[in-house]
């Protein structure tokens, strides 16, 4: 695009929400050519888009709906650019908090050239994500009927054997079996439990396809103990371009499992992990961690575990484990390297006794 073509775009700010948008259209000089709000809707924001007499550069938060948001926009001939809210103190700093001033900030900002672009996922990598996501709370909800079957018989002196959640229903009807007397109340869980376990089965044949379609990578990033199709798809689903990030510690704390600091006047403080990013692929990390140190081969991640666990207790330790896969998984992916137990950079200290 000409010098003269951008000083003639126009520029809308946008704050996105569920059931309305808030816009905010700003001409080359700056001046308020509109404002208002629209319903959030494909054919509504279509709609908009074509009506508007110049081409527009749009600029909005990155949310839940901002990829599709993102992609209607683009789909209609203007340009679009999503922004980490966290970024933008002129917004969350502001005393005055309205969707209109936000969209009205949204586009002086951008107008300026002061906003710095995120990443705007892939339409096919949206819709893996939302089977994940799907996944992700069927398993949950199957892990709190297991609870809630165990509290019962545990209350009556029946204790049930550890077991995989796939095979719990079968077992508890099978070889288990539901102790006399407590079949009403059991057997209803039990059958909901069976059912919630075919539901993530199910899905779980999407995500053998994309591992399929994507075997290569999943093969590398499955030489690591611990890390299966499932941890690796779903890695690749929320890093998507290994190169938009400049280095491990990005990738880290993009996954959410990096630490608050809080650091002034020469006092560093350091509080839990963030939790920010995808919670999903977060746990899966962290089920991977636990997996490798289950695994019979020994690395220098198992070692690192173990002096931390020492220091820091199990839980931490885990955590800056699941961190490091998660590093791991990058670097290699990035560099198309395979797993190594023990890296160059790792000192091989005396395994634990």
């Amino acid at each position: 695009m000409s010098p003269k073509e951008e000083s003639d775009m126009w520029h809308s700010g946008m704050d996105v929400h569920s059931r309305l948008t808030a816009f905010h259209i700003l001409d080359g000089a700056g001046q308020r050519l509109a404002a208002g709000t629209i319903p959030t809707t494909e054919a509504s924001l279509g709609e908009f888009c074509r009506a508007l007499a110049k081409a527009t550069h749009f600029y909005l938060e990155a949310s839940t709906g901002s990829a599709w948001v993102a992609r209607v926009i683009d789909a209609n001939g203007h340009r679009v650019t999503v922004v980490d809210p966290n970024r933008i103190r002129a917004i969350s700093g502001s005393p005055k908090k309205t969707d209109a001033s936000d969209a009205a900030t949204l586009a002086t900002l951008g107008r300026a050239g002061l906003l710095t672009a995120v990443h705007v996922r892939s339409a096919e990598t949206d819709r893996f994500r939302r089977v994940l996501t799907a996944r992700h709370a069927l398993v949950r909800a199957r892990a709190n009927l297991m609870r809630a079957t165990r509290s019962l018989l545990r209350s009556e002196g029946h204790l049930l054997p550890r077991c995989d959640g796939d095979d719990f229903a079968a077992r508890l009807r099978g070889t288990w079996e539901i102790p006399e007397g407590h079949a009403e109340t059991v057997e209803p869980l039990a059958e909901a439990i069976d059912q919630l376990t075919g539901q993530v089965l199910e899905l779980e044949k999407h995500v053998a396809e994309v591992a399929k379609a994507n075997a290569p990578v999943v093969r590398l990033l499955r030489g690591i103990p611990g890390v299966g199709e499932l941890v690796a798809t779903s890695f690749m689903a929320l890093v998507e371009d290994p190169a938009r990030f400049r280095s491990s510690s990005e990738v880290a704390a993009y996954l959410g499992l990096t630490p608050w600091v809080n650091e002034s006047a020469g006092k560093r403080r350091e509080g839990g992990i963030t939790k920010r990013g995808n919670r999903a692929t977060r746990a899966l990390l962290v089920q991977a961690a636990w997996s490798h140190m289950r695994c019979g081969m020994d690395t220098a991640l198992k070692r690192w575990f173990h002096k931390l666990e020492k220091r820091l207790g199990s839980k931490k330790a885990i955590t800056a484990v699941a961190r490091k896969i998660g590093e791991l998984m990058w670097t290699m992916w990035r560099k198309g390297v395979g797993y190594e137990p023990f890296p160059p950079s790792a000192r091989r200290s005396p395994a634990p006794t």
